[in-house]
């Protein structure tokens, strides 16, 4: 297929699908879910071809003839989160035909989510950063929309303005940046931009990779602009999965790594980025140990994850964040579609109502069990590969603090990973819910991303052979060095130590007895996220109290007051200008002379 055609496609293909889907339905609403599955599968397909062409030019047009030159960027950074968006987008699709099932407005469930796909696809093959910001935008827009899709609920609907509104503070960052890139520059060009970063003052330099930072961390949900992560899990699982394994939260990661070598021109920004990250891993594992909602279990995780990732971009590990994001895409979006069974079989979200459903749900709870173990990194999945390489990337970059961060966030994902399993599938029942295993649409996808889990790792060859033609540094790795390179590495021994840690405090975790008496408000405040909605709530109530004080004295002091001064201003005037109407004749012409004198003297002058 020819080069310059396979990305356009890859992008106008779900595009076309999401504007036509509204059309279909109106004519056979009924066609809409395999008219949306035969659109992903046609992405998916021609996403195959997309590998082969790295490194060749692809097509570029006039966005804004004379203005802005646009088109696509073909390298492993940015395909591989293109073809993560086809390949978990068409799972989706086709896990919806059972899930979504018995919903109303699926025409704009479907059309939204292959609107979502195709913005995913758009950001990440972008070679420009405008186009990038647009498909930025679009993925907001989205997410806001599939967030809040069951909008008759509040909460669901809230959400979905909170993800919008907290994600909308990282995005003015990211403009920022853009638009100072182009002021120094002269060029909305990625690969331009970055190489005329070093002309750039450090002063300036330090604006524009702050205002990258923040749009990453707005959009990737890390510290402090995390708060709307756990909330979008108001979504459809379908969508959460969509969310958290696609290109969307992902995007933060991608854009971090992407303006790498600018952020390299001023260290002081990567060091920051280690901490975000691995306070970020750490705050997103402590909460999701203590939580019972499946779902807000597996959004602190994604947390906690894009943390390690985050983290590893500020040690320089590029590759290693990128290679987590791959498989993190694999494991957690079974993890979620997992729960989405789980739960469209129970009807609750609290695992504590749950227990013993790997006898009514075999498959569901057997993949469920791959994704936790290769979430918690457990060898020889393909979380443990990444993880580990993110850990080796720490020990060599010598920072110290934040990989000690990062290492007690991992030995509470073991813990949390064997804690949500049990309560979930082993033990005795806790409820009385009817369940049975899902359906094969939705087990299908299960079984596969459970095999990815298991063997997507053996694809380090492909990954870091194209890596090569980046401005990136990677030797080749084929699956067997990459074996040894682990399991002789300093950061295998930590790995190994922290799971079985891990599993000896869940199998003594009954020796300390019940935490929420013995530690109750550590318990009270982990239950609230530690505050952090609190505050930005009450925060925003200051600042809505302050803007109606502001408003008030605007409209009753500074406006009523122009008001007031104008009309008695005028009032004043007509009383002198009626002096000067004295009925007779002879002055009235009088003074239209002398005013007509006046008139012609100022414009002669």
């Amino acid at each position: 297929m020819n080069s310059e055609i396979i990305p356009l496609l890859l992008l106008l293909i779900p595009m076309g699908g999401a504007a036509l889907v509204p059309l279909i339905n109106l004519f056979y609403s009924k066609a809409v879910p395999l008219f949306s599955v035969f659109v992903g599968l046609t992405t998916a397909v021609i996403g195959f071809f997309l590998p082969g062409r790295i490194g060749s030019p692809a097509v570029s047009f006039e966005w804004l003839p004379g203005i802005i030159k646009t088109g696509f960027q073909l390298d492993t950074l940015s395909v591989v989160p293109a073809l993560i968006a086809t390949w978990i987008g068409f799972l989706v699709l086709v896990y919806s035909l059972g899930y979504m099932k018995q919903e109303e407005n699926l025409s704009r469930y479907y059309s939204l989510t292959l609107l979502f796909i195709a913005s995913m696809i758009g950001m990440s093959l972008a070679d420009n950063f405008l186009a990038l910001f647009f498909f930025w935008e679009v993925m907001g827009v989205c997410s806001y929309a599939l967030i809040g899709f069951f909008y008759k609920d509040p909460k669901a609907a809230s959400a979905g303005v909170k993800a919008f509104l907290t994600t909308r503070i990282g995005d003015i960052g990211l403009l920022a940046a853009i638009l100072l890139i182009y002021a120094f520059t002269g060029t909305f060009n990625i690969s331009q931009g970055l190489a005329g970063a070093g002309k750039i003052a450090l002063p300036l330099l330090n604006f524009v990779a702050f205002g990258f930072i923040l749009g990453a961390v707005g959009k990737s949900a890390q510290l402090p602009l995390h708060v709307w992560l756990p909330d979008a899990m108001e979504a459809p699982t379908t969508i959460s999965a969509l969310i958290h394994a696609a290109t969307m939260v992902n995007a933060g990661v991608y854009l971090l790594a992407r303006v790498f070598p600018l952020l390299s021109l001023v260290p002081n920004w990567l060091v920051l980025i280690q901490w975000i990250g691995a306070l970020t891993a750490l705050l997103g594992s402590l909460l999701a140990t203590f939580h019972y909602d499946l779902k807000r279990i597996l959004a602190y995780s994604t947390i906690s994850q894009l943390g390690y990732m985050v983290f590893a971009v500020g040690v320089g590990g590029i590759f290693a964040s990128q290679f987590h994001l791959f498989s993190h895409a694999i494991f957690k979006a079974l993890l979620f579609l997992c729960a989405g069974a789980v739960i469209h079989e129970l009807k609750t979200r609290d695992i504590r109502e749950m227990g013993g459903l790997q006898k009514y749900m075999p498959i569901t709870g057997a993949t469920f069990f791959i994704g936790a173990l290769a979430l918690m990194g457990l060898p020889i999945l393909n979380g443990f590969f990444s993880k580990d390489m993110i850990l080796e990337e720490g020990l060599l970059s010598g920072s110290w603090g934040p990989l000690i961060v990062a290492i007690i966030a991992a030995l509470l994902t073991a813990y949390y990973s064997l804690r949500t399993t049990s309560m979930v599938f082993w033990g005795k029942r806790r409820s009385s819910a009817h369940a049975v295993e899902a359906p094969w649409v939705m087990t299908g996808p299960l079984s596969l991303l459970a095999l990815g889990s298991i063997v997507s790792w053996f694809l380090v060859g492909p990954l870091t052979s194209s890596w090569a033609r980046t401005v990136f540094e990677v030797h080749y790795l084929d699956w067997l060095e990459l074996l040894k390179e682990t399991f002789s590495s300093k950061a295998f021994l930590i790995t190994l130590g922290v799971i079985i840690l891990g599993f000896l405090i869940f199998f003594f975790r009954g020796k300390w007895g019940p935490i929420r008496e013995k530690a109750p408000g550590f318990f009270k405040a982990v239950s609230v996220g530690l505050g952090f909605d609190i505050l930005y709530g009450w925060i925003s109530k200051q600042i809505y109290g302050f803007s109606n004080l502001l408003s008030a004295f605007f409209e009753e002091k500074v406006m009523e007051g122009i008001n007031l001064i104008t009309g008695r201003g005028s009032v004043a005037l007509s009383i002198e200008s009626r002096k000067m109407q004295t009925g007779d004749l002879h002055w009235n012409l009088l003074y239209i002379f002398l005013t007509l004198i006046i008139i012609l003297g100022l414009i002669l002058w």
